[in-house]
C-alpha cells in the first residue's frame, strides 16, 4: 500500500490510506465469552466480552424476551468491551442465549444465566483461608479461575445443623472448558467434603454443619479436555458461576416430564424445602420442548422435558414380584433408591406390536447408568440392553411382539448402585420412524450480488430406517433473496445430505434468524428444524461418561453489501 501511494498526488494518498484504513477496521462481533456470564433478575448488570463487540452499532438477539442490553456506540475509553444487560422483574429465571450482530456479520452465539439470588463478583486475592472472600448467604457468585493454578475460596459462616449447598455452574451451561471440584473446610483447613462431577464435569455439595463456625468453600479446576499436566488449570475462560444457599434448592421433580394438558403440580425432591415449596406447577419454555420450575425463594431453577403421554409415577407395586401394570402408550418416573435394586413394570401387548422402551436419565444430568430386561409372560429373556452405542448411557431398545400376551420390563443399574438422585423416565411408546438435521455452522454470510451461498444439511434418518421423502427448505427470507427448496430421496445421492443454495440481489441487506425445516412429504405432521454444534465454548470431550454435544436450533444469516 505504501509503495502505490508514493506515486500519487498526495490528496490521493490521503484519501485511500483513510478508506482502507476504516476498511480494515470494520469488523463484525466476535465473543468467545462474557463475564459476568450471569444476572438476577431484576437488576442491571455490567458485563465484558473476550475478544470484541466489533464496528458500532451493534445489536444482540436474545432467544427469549426479559433482557434489554444497552451496548453504547462511543464507550468509554477502556470500555469498548463492557454493555449493560437490564433484567426484567418478570423475566424468568434460566439459560437466555445472546447473539451480537453488526453489518459486518454475527458472533457465535453465548449464554447468559438469570437467576434468582443476589450476586457477587469474586475479588482477589482470595487463593488461601487467610484472604477468603467473605460471602452473605444466599448468593450466587461470578468467578474465573484465570491463571493456570488458580484458587479461590470464600468463606460463609454457619449454624450447626444448617445444611449448605454450593453448587457452581461452569462446563454444563456456560460452556467454560473447566472440569471443576468443590471442597468445604472447616476453620483449621481440614476437607470436610470434596465433589468433582455431579451434573457432567459440574460439582455439588451439600453440607450439614456439625458444629456453629466458620466454614470456607474452596474451588479449583482441570482442564474438561484433559492433557498431559498435572495441576491445576485456568484461563481467563475458565468462568463459573457458585450459588452457595442454606435456602431452598431443588435436584429434581417426580414426575421428571410433564404433560402440558396436566393440571397438576409436580412435587419437588431437594434441600432446605419447606411445605409450601414442596410442589411447582410448570411453565412451558420459548422453545416448546421444555418446561421451567422456578420460584423466587428457590435458589436456582429446573427445565424438565414434555411428555407426549401423561406422566405416571413408581409404585410399591415396582417391587412386587408380578411388578407395575401399565396400560400401554406408558411414560414412567421412577427411582433406583438403593443398591441393587430392580424396578419391574408389566404390560399386554400384540403379537406385530413394534415397542420402542426408552430409559431417559443420563442425558437429563442424573447418575443412573440404566440397564433394561424384557421378558415374555413364562419369565424368559427376550432381550437386554445396557447402552445402545458408544458413550451413549441411556437405554434404548425396538423390539417386534412376537406373540399375544402379558410382558414384564426390568429396569435397574448397570453396575448395581442406588441412592436419591438415581431417578430415571421410563416410557414406551409404539415404534415411529422419524428424521433429524443438521448443519455445519451455527452461522452463514451471504455477499449480496455475489456468488451463491451453499449450506449443507446433514439428514439422519432414525432406526427403524426413515422412508419418507423430506422437503428441506428456507422460510423467512427478506424480498430479494431465494433459494429453492430440495427434497431428500431413499437411495438417492440426496439420501444423506442437501445443499441448500441461498442468492441475493445486490442491494439486500439482512441480519436474521435462519429458519430452515424438514418437512416429511407423506405426513406433513412431522417437522423438524436443523440444530448446529455451539463451537469455541467447551472442548472436545473423550472420557468415559461424556455430555451431550451441545446442539442448538438458533442457526443465525448475515447478508452484506458485496
Amino acid at each position: 500500500m505504501f509503495s502505490t501511494a508514493r506515486i500519487l498526488p498526495a490528496v490521493v494518498s490521503i484519501t485511500l490510506v483513510s478508506g482502507l484504513f476504516s476498511e480494515a477496521t470494520a469488523a463484525p462481533p466476535s465473543v468467545n465469552y462474557l463475564n459476568p456470564a450471569g444476572g438476577q433478575v431484576g437488576q442491571k448488570v455490567e458485563v465484558s466480552v473476550d475478544k470484541t463487540l466489533g464496528t458500532a452499532p451493534v445489536s444482540v438477539w436474545t432467544s427469549a424476551p426479559g433482557l434489554t442490553i444497552t451496548i453504547p456506540e462511543k464507550p468509554e475509553k477502556g470500555k469498548e468491551k463492557q454493555f449493560t444487560v437490564q433484567i426484567d422483574a418478570a423475566a424468568r429465571p434460566g439459560l437466555y442465549w445472546l447473539r451480537f450482530h453488526n453489518a459486518e456479520g454475527a458472533s457465535e452465539i453465548r449464554p447468559f444465566l438469570v437467576g434468582t439470588l443476589p450476586e457477587q463478583a469474586e475479588a482477589e486475592p482470595n487463593e488461601d483461608m487467610e484472604h477468603a472472600q467473605k460471602c452473605e448467604l444466599p448468593v450466587t457468585i461470578n468467578g474465573v479461575l484465570a491463571k493456570s493454578g488458580d484458587v479461590d475460596i470464600y468463606q460463609v459462616k454457619l449454624k450447626r445443623g444448617q445444611t449448605l449447598i454450593a453448587a457452581q455452574t461452569a462446563n454444563e451451561q456456560l460452556g467454560s472448558p473447566m472440569d471443576g471440584l468443590l471442597q468445604i473446610l472447616n476453620h483449621r483447613g481440614t476437607v470436610l467434603e470434596q465433589m468433582e462431577d455431579t451434573l457432567w464435569y459440574d460439582p455439588r455439595i451439600v453440607f450439614t454443619a456439625p458444629e456453629d463456625g466458620t466454614y470456607y468453600v474452596r474451588t479449583f479446576a482441570f482442564p474438561a479436555d484433559p492433557n498431559s499436566s498435572i495441576r491445576f488449570a485456568g484461563a481467563a475462560s475458565y468462568i463459573y458461576r457458585l450459588t452457595l444457599t442454606t435456602g431452598p434448592f431443588i435436584d429434581h421433580s417426580l414426575p421428571l416430564a410433564w404433560h402440558p394438558s396436566s393440571t397438576e403440580p409436580v412435587a419437588l425432591e431437594g434441600w432446605n424445602l419447606p411445605e409450601d415449596l414442596k410442589t411447582l406447577t410448570p411453565v412451558i419454555t420459548e422453545s416448546k420442548a421444555q418446561a421451567l420450575l422456578s420460584h423466587p425463594q428457590v435458589g436456582n431453577w429446573l427445565t424438565i422435558p414434555l411428555s407426549t403421554t401423561p406422566v405416571t409415577l413408581e409404585s410399591k407395586e415396582s417391587q412386587a414380584e408380578k411388578g407395575q401394570l401399565l396400560t400401554l402408550p406408558a411414560t414412567v418416573t421412577g427411582k433406583i433408591a438403593e443398591p441393587k435394586e430392580i424396578d419391574s413394570y408389566r404390560f399386554a401387548a400384540k403379537k406385530g406390536d413394534k415397542l420402542t422402551f426408552k430409559v431417559d436419565t443420563h442425558m437429563l444430568g442424573y447418575p443412573l447408568d440404566a440397564y433394561i430386561k424384557l421378558f415374555d409372560a413364562n419369565g424368559k429373556l427376550l432381550k437386554e440392553v445396557d447402552d445402545p452405542r458408544r458413550n451413549y448411557y441411556d437405554a434404548q431398545l425396538d423390539y417386534g411382539i412376537p406373540a399375544d400376551g402379558e410382558y414384564r420390563l426390568e429396569v435397574t443399574d448397570r453396575f448395581q448402585y442406588g441412592g436419591y438422585r438415581y431417578v430415571y423416565l421410563l416410557s414406551i411408546q409404539p415404534t415411529e420412524a422419524d428424521f433429524s438435521l443438521q448443519t455445519t455452522e451455527e452461522q452463514y454470510t451471504l455477499t449480496a450480488g455475489d456468488k451463491p451461498l451453499e449450506i449443507e444439511v446433514t439428514v439422519n434418518r432414525q432406526s427403524p430406517r426413515f422412508n419418507d421423502d423430506i422437503e428441506i427448505s428456507v422460510a423467512g427470507l427478506p424480498e430479494g433473496v431465494t433459494c429453492e427448496p430440495v427434497v431428500s430421496r431413499l437411495k438417492e445421492k440426496t439420501e444423506k445430505s442437501v445443499k441448500l443454495k441461498l442468492e441475493a440481489k445486490a442491494d439486500v441487506v439482512f441480519q436474521g434468524p435462519l429458519e430452515i425445516k424438514g418437512v416429511s412429504l407423506k405426513d406433513k405432521t412431522q417437522v423438524h428444524a436443523p440444530t448446529a454444534v455451539i463451537k469455541g465454548i467447551s472442548p472436545k470431550r473423550n472420557t468415559d461418561r461424556p455430555k451431550p454435544d451441545l446442539e442448538l436450533p438458533y442457526l443465525w444469516l448475515t447478508i452484506k453489501k458485496k
